[in-house]
């Protein structure tokens, strides 16, 4: 068993961070595209609703 302490390589740290920010981007990116999907089906439901509305007015 070997019990001594290994030094970090600083290399491997840096491809490492770099790894982590490159994914809390993409996690960003991610999350944007998803609210602008959501976006587009709240908009998509409005009009649904507001041409149920008018054709419901329209029978009056």
């Amino acid at each position: 068993m070997n019990d001594q302490l290994r030094i970090p390589d600083p290399e491997v740290d840096k491809r490492l961070l770099a790894n982590l920010r490159r994914s809390r981007l993409e996690m960003e990116e991610l999350g944007l595209q998803l609210e602008e999907v959501i976006a587009n089906l709240e908009r998509d439901l409005r009009q649904q609703r507001l041409q149920r509305v008018r054709r419901s007015l329209n029978r009056s």
